[in-house]
């Protein structure tokens, strides 16, 4: 008996230090007017952090998006890794680069990209990349064979190889050889319809509404698996960040009520449809909530207004699936977007925090 509780301890153990924590830095963030610095992220407990900054040209060459980068925003980033025992990598195309120049360098340059990515984390002392492909304008083929180079170049310098994917698009991906050849798969499961359509959506349902409605993180995840996505590879990507709608009529206000748009945007961050977790708490007590156990989400509606963002009960169901899941972790994208400055009173960097206490060992 004592031997058995000894083998279920170490168990325990193992499987919770071996989960990651992957939390996103935007660098965006460092231009706000209440800027977000690497050096304030250092308090948070992950175990790999990613600096979204970088781009591509389509001639496969590396494309730095800020002059803030250069400057001082990755030496700052570095600093992390001095004060704790982390991974640092690089995410390759984001949000502001659109993904055009990266499809057509994996397509026609990918030789000269792969050297260039290995250039680059040598220079800057990353310890990986992250090949951002969370849309779906590329071969998959192609992106298969430039992960299999990849992979082969980052083994010769000792660097790791992560690849951010869209959870809705399985069959755009050719789910084995990533998972073959990639260190960890990021798998973004939100925003299943975008805030440009004409009827309002919850953030990321964990399960579906109904049978007919079969988008979730639960149905991806799942299909993902099924298509030979090993799980200790996948990590599920949470958004710290919630969705604003503007409601055709206020009267009219249940998920797949008509919607004329974006909200508005967040007084700090300044992006239409977007509001940081900071930026909602500042102005949750105007607002009235609704909430849905079948699809463990909440959404919160003040006249027009409609937004839909994750709570903590909404989070923790989702890393407990994690758990169940056997996945390899989770993601925090972004941590900029999240409470950086306990504007919610349940202490700064909440969503990581919770994390941590799911997934983070002693």
């Amino acid at each position: 008996m004592w031997c058995s509780v000894v083998f279920l301890v170490l168990i325990s153990i193992t499987i919770g230090a071996t989960k990651n924590i992957v939390c996103y830095y935007d660098s965006r963030a460092a231009n706000y007017v209440s800027a977000t610095f690497p050096k304030n992220i250092s308090s948070t407990s992950c175990t790999h952090y990613v600096y979204d900054g970088v781009g591509v040209t389509a001639q496969g060459d590396i494309r730095i998006l800020s002059n803030y980068d250069t400057a001082s925003g990755f030496d700052e980033f570095q600093n992390i890794r001095r004060t704790k025992n982390v991974k640092l990598y690089v995410l390759l195309s984001s949000d502001r680069d659109g993904g055009k120049n990266l499809t057509n360098a994996i397509a026609g340059r990918s030789e000269k990209l792969v050297n260039s990515v290995a250039i680059f984390l040598e220079q800057y002392n990353f310890d990986g990349v992250e090949i951002d492909r969370r849309n779906i304008d590329f071969d998959k083929s192609a992106l298969a064979r430039f992960v299999n180079r990849l992979r082969s170049r980052l083994y010769m310098i000792n660097k790791q190889l992560s690849v951010s994917v869209s959870a809705q698009f399985a069959d755009a991906y050719d789910i084995t050889s990533l998972s073959l050849y990639a260190d960890m798969i990021n798998l973004h499961a939100y925003n299943f319809t975008t805030n440009t359509a004409n009827t309002v959506a919850n953030l990321a349902p964990l399960f579906s509404s109904t049978p007919n409605n079969v988008i979730s993180v639960n149905s991806t995840v799942t299909s993902w698996l099924a298509a030979g996505a090993r799980r200790n590879k996948v990590n599920l990507v949470v958004a710290t960040f919630g969705r604003t709608y503007v409601l055709a009529s206020e009267d009219q206000r249940a998920v797949g009520a008509r919607s004329t748009g974006p909200g508005e945007a967040g007084f700090n961050t300044k992006r239409p449809g977007l509001i940081a977790r900071y930026e909602f708490c500042n102005m949750a007590g105007e607002y009235n909530s609704a909430s849905d156990s079948v699809t463990a989400t909440t959404y919160y509606f003040k006249g027009k207004s409609w937004i839909g963002i994750e709570t903590e009960d909404t989070l923790v169901q989702k890393f407990t699936y994690v758990l169940d899941s056997s996945l390899g972790g989770v993601a925090i994208f972004t941590l900029d977007l999240d409470d950086t400055s306990n504007a919610c009173g349940n202490g700064a960097y909440r969503v990581s925090d919770l994390a941590y206490q799911y997934f983070g060992s002693e």
